[in-house]
């Protein structure tokens, strides 16, 4: 299991923040994405579930969780190197998407983006009572050739690294696709994110999901 994390019982907030937390584990260069080529600065990763290119330097993990309950779930982390920021995927099956939405009361790839808004924000408090939002967005967004619903927080003293408190920045994009949820999170320090930012978008671009 990568990074020692049990990843089939965690929630999408505390799986990126114990990822977060788990940085300098991380960084002893884990490679479940296997890259088959090589393009320039970026490696190119493919199968029958997702296509995307992203930095060579940059930490690689797949995994993927099954439960005859909650069905099954693809997941890719990504984080690039001395920064406290991460980029995750989670794609649903349609019954871990029934699954999901059925256990949250949600209705919508809209209600997804603000129930893992409100979840994230909550858990910060949990960590730091004085944590505050300082900017909101939200709007849509295409991905992968489909209009997906997303979100953007800042909050102030969000999260903690090494004793020291940050603002933390948390993006969340979802759409559904043929009945299966597709979810994006690009999370961290805001300075880090800021800086990783333009990287992001390209791997974001360069993303094909297959659903």
């Amino acid at each position: 299991m990568p990074l020692g994390l049990n990843i089939s019982r965690l929630p999408l907030v505390i799986f990126l923040l114990l990822v977060l937390g788990s940085l300098a584990v991380g960084f002893a260069t884990i490679y479940e994405i296997v890259a088959t080529n090589s393009r320039g600065e970026y490696l190119h990763f493919e199968n029958e579930i997702i296509k995307m290119n992203f930095p060579k330097n940059w930490v690689g993990i797949s995994w993927e969780e099954k439960n005859l309950t909650s069905g099954t779930k693809y997941g890719i982390f990504l984080a690039p190197p001395q920064m406290i920021s991460t980029v995750l995927f989670r794609i649903h099956s349609e019954q871990a998407t029934r699954y999901f939405m059925k256990e949250h009361n949600l209705t919508d790839a809209s209600s997804v983006v603000s129930f893992e808004i409100d979840r994230m924000y909550n858990y910060s408090l949990t960590k730091n009572e004085n944590a505050s939002i300082i900017s909101r967005e939200s709007g849509e967004v295409i991905v992968s050739g489909n209009k997906a619903n997303y979100s953007k927080i800042i909050i102030k003293d969000g999260i903690i690294y090494n004793g020291v408190y940050y603002n933390m920045t948390f993006l969340i994009i979802s759409y559904i696709e043929n009945q299966k949820l597709v979810q994006i999170a690009f999370l961290g320090k805001k300075e880090d994110c800021e800086k990783s930012s333009d990287l992001f978008k390209a791997i974001l671009n360069s993303t094909e999901i297959r659903v």
